[in-house]
Formats: structure tokens, sequence, C-alpha cells
């Protein structure tokens, strides 16, 4: 049987197929589209053949796409990505096409996951109005904690209720901040601030926390230039989370280790932030799978440890930052935070 009759073969299975599909050749241009596309596309077959498939989508999610198909083309595994397109989202997978071991095109396999999206956001924004509507009576609470007149109290259980109370407060917005950060709407409000004042002020709040698990901090800051756009607090919140799990992991030798120094991310002006410990260490891949968009809800038992790791590489990426993470079962781990630092820094 040649080329062309398994051709025609194909294109008879995939008009049965409920996903979008588009074949192009290697010069990116349409050979095929599966009445699924046409309609996804709002296109008859006469408007895409032959034509460029760069044209069906934005300069900016073609892109994504063509990055997408490069590292197809360089190691001839799938891709698959997420964009929104014209008001629709739609998960892109991207396979090659190999004839006699040769590249001659690609296939692209369009989802439309339009509704699947939207029901995320109503999701988030119902989840976001019930932590609301807890925050008021625990912000009461721990304000009433906070009057004078109680706090002089000879109630032995005053102390223990007011620290749960600020607890329960600190819960509620993580989990806010994590709702916000899975469902991509989390809003920010940027500012020029010394991130090397951030991250002492984080390393201070977390002092007392290091002491009683039996950790000890040795920091170090070289960084001269620091000046850089953040939302102080989101940024604050990702990076005790990262502070908190590092301390957190079992020590062999009860000390964390903290360097600030200078340096640059595609030749500008950074600051890193260098966090390792001496702990027993995890497999890579939990914080590989930890961080991925959709995961989240379905992680195991053991991932859930990682929350914060979660929660920090989605506020530092949400700041142009990058979050680096190695370990080593029974040696430690590490993380290095990279922020590229303001114009006016330079």
């Amino acid at each position: 049987m040649d080329g062309t009759e398994v051709f025609k073969k194909v294109k008879t299975l995939l008009a049965f197929v409920d996903s979008g599909i588009l074949i192009a050749d290697s010069s990116y241009n349409i050979v095929y589209a599966n009445p699924s596309a046409l309609k996804f596309l709002a296109k008859n077959i006469n408007e895409l053949i032959g034509t460029p498939i760069a044209g069906i989508f934005s300069k900016e999610n073609w892109e994504k796409i063509s990055e997408s198909i490069d590292k197809v083309k360089q190691t001839n595994t799938p891709v698959r990505i997420h964009v929104e397109e014209k008001a629709k989202f739609m998960k892109l997978g991207i396979s090659p096409i190999m004839v006699e071991e040769k590249y001659t095109g690609f296939i692209l396999n369009m989802l439309d996951t339009t509704v699947e999206e939207h029901l995320l956001i109503q999701r988030s924004e119902l989840t976001s109005m019930m932590i609301n509507e807890l925050k008021d009576p625990i912000y009461t609470l721990y304000d009433l904690f906070n009057n004078k007149q109680i706090a002089n109290t000879d109630d032995s259980a005053y102390p223990q209720a007011k620290e749960a109370t600020k607890m329960l407060m600190n819960a509620l917005e993580t989990l806010l901040d994590i709702n916000q950060l899975t469902s991509g709407v989390l809003h920010l409000e940027f500012d020029d601030v010394d991130v090397v004042r951030v991250i002492k002020s984080c390393v201070k709040s977390i002092e007392g926390f290091a002491q009683k698990q039996g950790v000890t901090l040795h920091t170090i800051y070289k960084a001269r230039n620091s000046v850089t756009r953040l939302d102080r607090e989101k940024f604050t919140k990702g990076l005790i989370s990262l502070l908190s799990l590092a301390i957190k992991e079992e020590h062999e030798k009860d000390v964390l280790y903290l360097e600030v120094r200078d340096d640059t991310v595609d030749s500008r002006p950074a600051v890193s932030l260098i966090i390792a410990n001496t702990g027993m260490g995890t497999s890579e891949s939990i914080f590989e799978n930890v961080t991925d968009k959709h995961t989240f809800s379905h992680m195991k038992d053991e991932e859930k440890l990682y929350v914060e790791v979660l929660t920090a590489k989605r506020l530092i990426q949400a700041h142009s930052g990058q979050l680096q993470v190695t370990s080593e079962f029974g040696i430690g781990s590490s993380f290095v935070v990279t922020l590229p630092l303001a114009e006016s820094a330079r």
C-alpha cells in the first residue's frame, strides 16, 4: 500500500474524530483539515488548504506554537500546550510526521476547552467569595484578641486561642492565593522595591519558626543593586512559603544556608537568592509534578507536602522571575530564585 492510499484511509478515520485536526507540511502550510477543525475555526476547506497555518492564530500564540513545533522537530516527540484564541480556549497537541525517519510535517490536534476553562474560572470566583466571607469573622476575632483589655486577661487559653486564630487567618490568605494562582486570575500591584530588603524581612519573619525546628540560619548578602518591580505582599508570601519548606525538611547539620548575589538573566541585571539545606532531600519529579497548573487538586499525599513550591513558583513567575529546584535524597535540596532588576537599576 503506497503513501497515498494510507493518507486516504487516515483522512477517513480523522473525519469522525471530535477534536479538530490540521496537518501541515514542513513549510507550515496546511494540507488537510478534518470536519471538526473546519467547524471549530468557522472556515471552509478552500480557505485553509495551502495556506500558512500561522494565519489562523494571533502573533503571540503563533510564537508559542512555533516554539513547540521546533521542539517537536528536534525531539520527534509530541508536545501539548494551552492557548486562548478569539475568546476560545484550546488545548493543542503537536505531533511530528516522520517518513523514513525524516521530518516531513506535523499534526495539530485542537481540543476546545472553553467550557471547562469558564467552569474553572467560575469555580475560582465562588471559592474566592467563600474564603472572603470567612475572612471577615476571623479578622474580627483576631482584632478582638489584640484588644488591650482582653490581652491583660489571666485566662491561660488566651495565647493559644490568639495563635490559632492567626494561623487560621494565614491559612485562608494562602488558600486565596493558591486559588487565584491555579485559575490564572491573580491580581498584582507592582511598585519599585528593594528586593534585598524584602528578603531580609522574610528571613527575619521565619527566624522563630527555624529556632523551633532547631535550624540555624546562615545568611550572606552580596548584591549591590537590588531594585525591581514587585508586588511586595504577594512576593513575600511566595518567598516565606519557600523558606518554610526548606526549614521543614529534616536536617542532619541543622543549618539553612541563604545567599543573595548579583546575577544576569538574558543579559539583564538580576538578583539571585540561593536557599540550600542539608535535609533528607526528595525526588525532583515531585517538584515538577506539583508545579503543573492543572494537577494541584489531583496530588498524592506525598506531593501535597510541597504545596509551598506550587505557591512560590507561580508567584515568582508572576514577577518575571525564575525558580530552579534541585534535590537529592539523603543529601538535601536547593532552591534558586532569580529576579530581573527594574530598568532604573541598570
